[in-house]
């Protein structure tokens, strides 16, 4: 079999015909579309306290997160097909046009379950905004730049966290929470107008096409196994319906793997994962995503409902992880050159399970400070390890499959989130629908009916202002027994994160990052 050497050049023809002026402005419209989708995660985050105060239905508090994970997730790896087939620039543009039209509906929502379907539209979007943008970074930049760039791209994330927090809960404690999701449309559309304009539309000259039963039997996997978390959330862990769904889970991902083996061009490339460097980042990225994205999502409801903290406050929570981030990001473009991947990935990963026994001491009498400098501590470890992850498995292939790579990285990043956020989110529930119903046994007679509704549908208690209308006693009692939920789901985050640390120190393999390429002189 000819190497992947004698098939392709070392230089992209892409890469040849581009000037350094055209260069440079779609290199900054890619970076508005990474700010956006770092603004989406300070914004929203930081708003959901507000947002399920307005709308009722906190049993649907993980679903705003999970259903555009779920959405996001399963669409990632088509969009790196489709941009290998149809073109980057093509591609690229549908998934910014869903993520601005999702976001405007997002803002309309009336309900709950209005908000978390829009989510899924946004999240189809997302899907192809990042890897698109970050496989589009990996043609126009040769290797020597490419870990630096994506560093650079990851800087983004910082410039979003000084932004969005303070434009976030500005809105929210002056305007609407609806306004969080409206900000990207402008935004939205200087990027399209942009990508349009100045870049070209590369694509494989190889004949490709799209393997929609694999994509949908992963999918229908995927939404089962979080239905059935969701479920378990609900019902409790010994519902019978939420076990049958697990089993369903598992037969359906069954079916998607012997599918995949028989598939000429399959929806996730077997070959690809023969590569160590692949599919030890991959699982890594997996299992830190259900460990650590699933947390973060659950510390502004923290800091807004156990330290009574305003929703700007909230907001700003988030602010030094993504700084953490953008900074570790910078470091490891430099880092991973002269070491390889594999100091880089267990130094983030190592920093990451240090943030995650952190979280696990945090209640009602928490400094809000510690809770600042356990995000920070925990960003600076996302930032070296999913910045290495993203510039190991675009070097560990030639340009045709960079984008099928790109997206592989990201579906693993991206499922962990969305199954961490979900089964994070039934700890929660179950533990504080325990401890709800414990309480109100307790003090039976004691209760006015109203308070007894609010307390059974979890009504305004995540929100300063909701639980204000309670009486004192039951406020506060409350306040306690929502601590001991979140608890519970950090405890959770952190051991999940010790799967992860095992994962980067026992697979991912050592040597420079040349000699791990696919293509040592690209």
């Amino acid at each position: 079999m000819p190497s992947t050497r004698e098939n392709h050049s070392n230089t992209d023809p892409e890469r040849e015909d581009m000037n350094p002026t055209r260069r440079i402005i779609i290199t900054a419209s890619l970076m508005v579309a990474m700010f956006l989708a770092a603004v989406e995660a300070t914004i929203v985050n930081a708003a959901m306290p507000t947002v399920v105060s307005a709308l009722g239905g906190l049993s649907l508090y993980s679903w705003v997160f999970s259903a555009f994970m779920l959405a996001n997730t399963t669409t990632v790896p088509i969009y790196g097909k489709l941009a290998d087939l149809y073109g980057r620039k093509r591609v690229f543009i549908v998934a910014v046009v869903l993520f601005v039209g999702g976001s405007a509906l997002c803002g309309l929502a009336e309900s709950m379950e209005q908000l978390v379907f829009f989510r899924i539209i946004q999240g189809l979007g997302a899907g192809g905004v990042l890897p698109v943008a970050l496989t589009i970074v990996g043609d126009i930049y040769p290797f020597e730049q490419r870990a630096r760039i994506q560093g650079w791209f990851s800087s983004m994330w910082g410039l979003a966290a000084l932004v969005g927090p303070f434009v976030g809960g500005w809105t929210i404690d002056h305007f609407s929470w609806r306004w969080i999701f409206w900000f990207n449309l402008p935004f939205g559309l200087l990027v399209i107008s942009i990508v349009a304009a100045f870049l070209a539309n590369r694509k494989s000259d190889k004949r490709l096409r799209i393997d929609i039963v694999g994509a949908l039997l992963l999918m229908l996997s995927v939404f089962t196994f979080l239905f059935a978390t969701q479920q378990m959330g609900s019902l409790g862990w010994n519902a019978p319906a939420a076990w049958l769904l697990l089993i369903l889970a598992a037969l359906l991902l069954t079916a998607f793997v012997l599918w995949e083996r028989r598939e000429s061009q399959p929806f996730l490339p077997v070959e690809l994962f023969k590569s160590r460097i692949i599919y030890s980042s991959n699982l890594t990225a997996f299992l830190t995503g259900i460990g650590m994205f699933g947390a973060i999502s659950f510390v502004p409801l923290f800091v807004q409902s156990v330290l009574g903290k305003s929703a700007t406050l909230a907001g700003l929570s988030i602010t030094p992880q993504v700084l953490g981030w953008s900074t570790a990001s910078v470091v490891a473009g430099r880092w991973m050159l002269k070491s390889g991947y594999r100091p880089p990935i267990l130094a983030g990963v190592i920093l990451i399970s240090s943030a995650a026994a952190l979280f696990t001491f945090m209640d009602a009498e928490t400094p809000y400070l510690l809770v600042l400098g356990s995000m920070f501590i925990l960003g600076l470890g996302l930032g070296l390890s999913m910045t290495t992850y993203i510039v190991a498995v675009q070097n560990a292939v030639d340009a045709d499959r960079r984008g099928a790579a790109t997206s592989s990285q990201m579906f693993a990043r991206t499922l962990g989130g969305a199954v961490g956020v979900t089964i994070l989110g039934a700890v929660m529930i179950t533990r504080l629908r325990e401890q709800i119903d414990s309480f109100l046994s307790a003090r039976q007679g004691n209760l006015d009916p109203e308070t007894i509704r609010q307390l059974r549908e979890a009504q305004g208690i995540t929100h300063p202002e909701g639980l204000a209308s309670l009486p004192e006693q039951v406020a506060d009692q409350v306040s306690q027994i929502l601590s001991q939920a979140l608890d519970s789901t950090f405890f959770t985050a952190a051991a999940l994160s010790l799967l992860a640390l095992a994962s980067a120190y026992f697979l991912v393999p050592g040597g420079n990052a040349k000699s791990l390429a696919a293509d040592k002189g690209d």
